[in-house]
């Protein structure tokens, strides 16, 4: 997986236990593009200054995952599903035209896409 998608999906997950400083710089450099120097500017701090708090978070991020497994747990359910939903278009296709067959399998279908 691409090293910005998951932090960004961490941060999703993990984004409300950052304090405030962490999440708004994380979210200007990762989600509005802003460079080490615009922060910099921003927050009155030197670049590095930016960049250090920002690989800090990005440590915290990594380290909440290590501990909750929230991600790797959501992916893995995003899998299951995604082969449920295979198996259940196989199913419908093998089954003869039936009002009532279909209509269960359409109705688990929409339970799937609910998730």
């Amino acid at each position: 997986m691409d090293k910005i998608l998951r932090l960004t999906l961490l941060i999703d997950f993990y984004g409300d236990l950052l304090t405030e400083k962490q999440y708004k710089a994380f979210e200007q450099y990762y989600m509005q593009d802003l460079s080490l120097n615009e922060l910099g500017e921003l927050y009155g701090v030197s670049p590095q200054a930016v960049r250090d708090l920002i690989r800090r978070t990005e440590k915290i991020l990594e380290h909440y995952e290590e501990k909750l497994k929230l991600l790797e747990k959501h992916l893995e359910q995003e899998k299951k599903l995604e082969k449920i939903k295979e198996l259940l278009k196989a199913i419908k296709d093998q089954i003869p035209e039936s009002a009532s067959a279909e209509n269960i399998l359409l109705k688990l279908q929409a339970i799937i896409e609910s998730f």
